[in-house]
């Protein structure tokens, strides 16, 4: 006699299931999508990817209008609770903190994305230390440079297929944010398979995916994608 199987419906969670079109993350789950940041920024800071108050994080609420949660400027990421955290609604400049706290000019970067890639539920941008020198060596601090790499196995962690090569991004690091977030949308826009990240030149590594989870994972492998190519460059010629 064959055992019938129950279909078990679990609840969406911020960290691993990305938020439907069209939805939005209500009660318990706002708070969990908030917990999750925090555990993030304790992570990132330990790793030494968040040195000082370096990095943003953010995930996506709500799809229309756009909602994000997101790390405040000034604070260190490693040391921060819930109620540090800022709600910004679409392009609002603005924001009401009781303490007087204020999001990162870099919002805008991370409010391109989620336009731009409308299944992204969560955004985070990061200064890991090998990822800052591949964007030095190879990027330029007047227009955006697509660096090649060659396939080699982890690649397949930021949806690079079997044998094919990869174009990473890397921005220049302009003063005004604006011109980021304009660099970056041109770049999602008219890619036909852009990958989940780009390198910003001299600065960092920012990183997207469906999840909190996914996103996380799309950094930890171009800092290692990143530290194989530093690397490599160091080894005597025909190694």
């Amino acid at each position: 006699m064959k055992k019938r199987r129950t279909a078990v419906h679990k609840s969406k969670s911020p960290l691993t299931s990305p938020l439907p079109l069209g939805e939005e993350f209500k009660g318990s789950h706002r708070q969990a999508s908030k917990k999750l940041l925090i555990d993030c920024g304790k992570q990132f800071y330990a790793r030494k990817w968040m040195w000082g108050t370096a990095g943003n994080l953010s995930v996506r609420q709500k799809n229309d209008p756009l909602e994000i949660v997101i790390t405040p400027s000034g604070l260190n990421k490693g040391h921060l609770s819930i109620n540090d955290l800022l709600s910004i609604c679409d392009d609002a400049r603005s924001v009401q903190h009781p303490r007087g706290l204020v999001p990162s000019a870099e919002t805008v970067i991370h409010q391109a994305v989620y336009r731009a890639v409308p299944s992204a539920g969560a955004v985070f941008h990061v200064h890991p230390i090998y990822s800052t020198l591949i964007s030095k060596v190879h990027g330029n601090p007047k227009e955006p440079r697509a660096l090649r790499v060659d396939w080699f196995e982890m690649m397949k962690g930021v949806g690079v297929g079997e044998e094919e090569s990869a174009k990473v991004m890397i921005l220049p690091n302009w003063q005004d944010v604006a011109l980021i977030a304009r660099d970056l949308t041109r770049y999602l826009e008219t890619t036909k398979k852009p990958l989940p990240l780009v390198l910003i030149y001299n600065h960092g590594l920012t990183a997207w995916g469906r999840t909190a989870d996914q996103a996380r994972n799309h950094l930890e492998i171009m800092e290692y994608v990143c530290k194989y190519l530093y690397l490599k460059m160091l080894l005597p010629q025909g190694v």
